[in-house]
């Protein structure tokens, strides 16, 4: 059975531009930058299938794709755990350490006199090496960082994951000025990406707990996907209760809490969307918070409504939006802020501005000076 390999053009690019800069200077850099990209491209592709023939000899089904900064090794199928992991993860820089050693016994022979195929020999040897020991670094998302990751969560279940990514936050921030001090400003650049994705990966961590990592859940998540895709709403609503009832708390369950907050917003079940999202709301995507927005001006929370509006309007800038807003400002008698969606709306396009602004819940402002003069404006 063949292993998918799948590589995108911005490989190519990002190789090419390291082979340049390693090149640059030289007799000649074209052909150089041309063993450079050669070297990178198999020393990548030997490394992902240390990953990828340990992945399917314990059952999965992988596929290998590379990528701008190197490669993926995607498992599909079941999930490993402890040692099995451990052991894909692995087997990756193990890969490429024997790749160095097989090079640094031909380099060690002397039997090469061809100056380019010695220059390539060179290039994998010590290329080999440096990315081993770079990519065995505790930091996410590399393999040492992935191995971390695999000890924690063996020790302390889904908070392993938290200080894994805590842990290659820090040592990214380290790694990256000691790159740019010894002068690999690339690397250190990359450093510095790994740092602000695993501080991003950090942030969202923080709700998951050990239900996240329930296979019967995950698996009966999916399934619930499946039925949403195929607009099989009344029965995904079973599986979502079931859900949330068992994992109380966490990624899954603000995810499934979700999913049954939008169904019950097609159904105008205001109350219930209520309910639903209020407990969660630090932890909503858009469309949940947009539906929250709208929930909590159907049951009259006003406040929630007022908190809500700015964020709600940045995803959707709908007159609708604006003007309950509008409305939920000037119920708490917030004068300025509810003329300031009043005109928001106005300027989306809202009609029939003349009956909206007869509506009871303006009479809290109604007599405000200001809020008379943008009536006769809208109303010209």
């Amino acid at each position: 059975m063949k292993i998918p390999l799948k590589i995108s053009p911005f490989f190519w690019v990002t190789a090419g531009l390291i082979g340049w800069i390693n090149s640059m200077g030289t007799f000649h850099p074209f052909i150089l930058t041309l063993i450079w990209i050669g070297v990178i491209f198999v020393s990548i592709l030997i490394h992902e299938y240390g990953h990828a023939l340990t992945s399917r000899y314990f059952g999965q089904h992988p596929r290998i794709q590379l990528v701008a900064f190197g490669g993926l090794t995607i498992p599909e199928g079941k999930r490993l755990k402890g040692w099995r992991e451990f052991l894909v993860v692995l087997n990756g820089p193990l890969f490429g350490f024997l790749l160095f050693l097989f090079f640094l016994f031909i380099l060690s022979t002397g039997v090469i006199e061809n100056p380019y195929l010695l220059y390539t020999v060179k290039i994998f040897t010590w290329v080999n090496l440096f990315w081993t020991i770079v990519n065995l670094l505790p930091v996410m998302p590399l393999d040492g960082g992935q191995l971390l990751r695999v000890v924690l969560e063996s020790i302390f279940g889904a908070k392993g994951l938290k200080y894994a990514i805590f842990t290659g936050m820090l040592l990214s921030v380290l790694f990256a000025l000691a790159f740019f001090f010894i002068g690999y400003f690339l690397i250190g650049a990359i450093f510095f990406l790994f740092a602000f994705q695993n501080f991003d990966s950090w942030r969202k961590s923080r709700v998951i707990t050990e239900s996240d990592r329930r296979e019967d859940l995950t698996g009966t998540l999916k399934e619930i996907e499946d039925l949403l895709i195929n607009e099989r709403r009344e029965e995904a609503i079973p599986k979502l209760e079931e859900v949330r009832e068992k994992s109380k708390e966490g990624m899954i369950y603000n995810l499934t809490t979700q999913y049954l907050a939008a169904i019950k917003s097609e159904k105008k079940d205001y109350q219930a969307v209520y309910d639903l999202l209020r407990p969660i709301k630090k932890h909503l995507n858009p469309e949940s918070q947009l539906h929250l927005h709208r929930a909590a001006y159907e049951i009259k929370d006003y406040p929630l409504v007022v908190e809500l509006a700015g964020p709600s309007f940045q995803i959707l800038p709908d007159p609708f939006v604006a003007l309950i807003s509008a409305e939920a400002c000037a119920a708490l008698s917030q004068v300025e802020p509810a003329i300031g969606w009043l005109k928001a709306a106005h300027k989306g396009g809202l009609e029939n501005l003349r009956e909206i602004l007869s509506k009871e819940i303006f009479n809290p402002i109604r007599e405000e000076p200001s809020f008379k003069k943008s009536i006769e404006l809208f109303q010209k």
